[in-house]
């Protein structure tokens, strides 16, 4: 109870710092967009409010992170998004293409952000520095959460499973426990009739012994 408590409050409160950071990036989306800024921090601050429901629906959540990606918002979402995804039970394969759908749109987004810095700085690059920078940025924010996700997803799966043997080692350790004690039992009762009938016989061959000698003088005077 006290830990579905922490993590709803852990919870309500990525959601609160995820809609203020999307709020405050809907103030330079709505100006790219030409868009009304209350508009454009009421959208972020509903977008960023999905994290609150991650560990219910962690699909929903990178699919929420990739949907506005394009809008450069949902940094924390994104990161937080992935991790919970990797560290839950969803399906491997879902997992994989989601990430992969993740890094695809960062990447994009990464390389068209540092191509209009360029060109505003105009600068003289490469043409492989800005698909180089972009790659390693994007493999720099997303790896990071996705493989601590896969580790604590396979921790814990790893001590669910543990406690399951622990458990079912128990049961039957108590099983074999009952089973002794009701073969002493067994053997206890065994044990009392087999030392009741020896005593029946002694006392039933002693009385015989008592009335053959009692009517022994009868027959002998």
């Amino acid at each position: 109870m006290v830990g579905r408590r922490r993590s709803a409050v852990l919870d309500v409160g990525l959601g609160l710092v995820s809609a203020l950071e999307c709020g405050l990036e809907g103030v330079g989306f709505a100006e790219k967009a030409a868009l009304p800024v209350p508009l454009g921090v009421v959208f972020g601050l509903l977008v960023g409010s999905v994290l609150v429901v991650r560990r219910r629906w962690p699909i929903a959540v990178v699919l929420v992170s990739i949907a506005v990606a394009p809008a450069e918002m949902g940094f924390l979402m994104g990161i937080v998004g992935l991790y919970t995804l990797a560290a839950s039970d969803v399906p491997r394969r879902i997992t994989v293409v989601l990430a992969g759908m993740s890094t695809t749109a960062v990447f994009v987004v990464t390389v068209v952000s540092l191509r209009q810095d360029i060109a505003r700085a105009d600068l003289g690059t490469s043409p492989w520095y800005v698909p180089g920078m972009a790659l390693l940025l994007t493999l720099g924010l997303n790896a990071p959460p996705l493989l601590l996700g896969l580790y604590i997803g396979a921790r814990r799966r790893l001590m669910e499973s543990l406690r399951e043997r622990a458990d079912s080692l128990e049961q039957e350790l108590s099983l074999l426990a009952d089973r002794a004690e009701q073969q002493a039992q067994w053997a206890r009762q065994e044990e009392r009739t087999r030392i009741a009938r020896e005593m029946h016989d002694v006392v039933a061959h002693r009385v015989s012994l008592m009335v053959v000698h009692a009517a022994a003088p009868r027959r002998w005077p």
